[in-house]
């Protein structure tokens, strides 16, 4: 923490008095601090693809202070002495926050009720910008390409020597995705309805960016940092929502609910979501090649997270035509 310290002191003027780290965040370090002004929350990113490309960073940073002056719950960042959005030492960034208190929850964990509170924030967001042109594209890989790039993983995780248990698990969800796609013609992808409606996004939306009030209400966004603000279609960011929160039928029921009575969308647009969370993801990786790559700097909390969402993957292409009719019924 001596760095931390110093960093915030130099660059901040901010006395700190001790700090602790938060089990949150796969790209950064997230620390609680107690200083000479009060609590705040504090971030270092140490990702070298980010590092490279600060201007995100801050677009994403300029869009959430934008967001909080018209009343979402966005907590207020703290600039650097220079009136720096971020800070740069001992070649990383570093990004203060006012404190929120909130609970947080990992994928697999969210409430129902929390999760419709969940859309209903994104769903706001949405409309708070026009509607652009996003040209209409397949987003599917065909079942072949799939099915060799899931081959290649799997290889390379049964060759694994590790004392964790998680190559074991991502080999289990692997050949299950294999042999799910082997049933499916070549042509599927092209088949299969794709989002046509979009605007300003998010770009990565997931439940370990929220925060929420005992009353299930959300508290606070708190990571403005990956990709925010760029084009794209809507349903884009609601299935990645969906994904990277691992919700359950249900919490997939709750959260489009919540998104729908904030920012209605046609049925054609609910059915592209349903085969992008159910046949998209069985058709993809899902991340599995950054532990191979040791990608992560917290290994042990990235794999209880993505253990959550593989297994879903099989769950949710089984209940693929359940997901439709619900998300259609919407």
């Amino acid at each position: 923490m001596d760095k931390l310290a110093q960093t915030l002191l130099k660059k901040y003027g901010i006395r700190l008095v001790r700090a602790e780290t938060i089990e949150y965040g796969v790209w950064e370090e997230n620390f609680s601090v107690w200083s000479d002004r009060g609590r705040l929350f504090v971030k270092r990113f140490w990702r070298e693809s980010r590092l490279k490309k600060p201007e995100q960073m801050i677009r994403g940073l300029e869009l959430g202070e934008w967001m909080r002056e018209r009343g979402f719950p966005v907590p207020s960042l703290v600039r650097g002495k220079q009136g720096e959005w971020l800070v740069e030492a001992d070649g990383t960034f570093v990004q203060v926050n006012e404190w929120i208190d909130g609970r947080s929850f990992h994928p697999g964990e969210l409430p129902q009720r929390e999760a419709h509170r969940m859309g209903e924030l994104l769903g706001k967001f949405h409309r708070s910008f026009a509607a652009e042109f996003v040209p209409s594209r397949s987003p599917y890989h065909s079942p072949g390409e799939a099915i060799a790039k899931c081959n290649r993983l799997l290889q390379q995780f049964e060759a694994e020597q590790s004392d964790s248990d998680f190559p074991s698990v991502a080999a289990e969800v692997l050949r299950e995705q294999i042999a799910l796609l082997q049933e499916l013609p070549a042509d599927i992808g092209w088949r299969l309805p794709a989002p046509t409606l979009g605007g300003v996004c998010f770009g990565s939306y997931w439940v370990e960016q929220l925060l929420f009030k005992p009353d299930g209400q959300v508290a606070a966004l708190v990571d403005w940092t990956d990709g925010a603000g760029e084009i794209g279609h809507w349903i884009g960011d609601i299935v990645t929502g969906l994904h990277l929160s691992a919700l359950d039928e249900g919490g997939i029921r709750a959260f489009c609910s919540g998104y729908q009575a904030e920012h209605p969308l046609p049925p054609t647009e609910w059915q592209a979501a349903a085969a992008m969370l159910c046949y998209g993801h069985l058709a993809d990786t899902n991340f599995l090649e950054g532990w191979l790559n040791r990608s992560y700097r917290d290994l042990a909390h990235w794999e209880r997270i993505s253990e959550a969402w593989q297994r879903r993957v099989p769950e949710r292409f089984r209940r693929w035509q359940e997901i439709e009719a619900m998300l259609m019924g919407l």
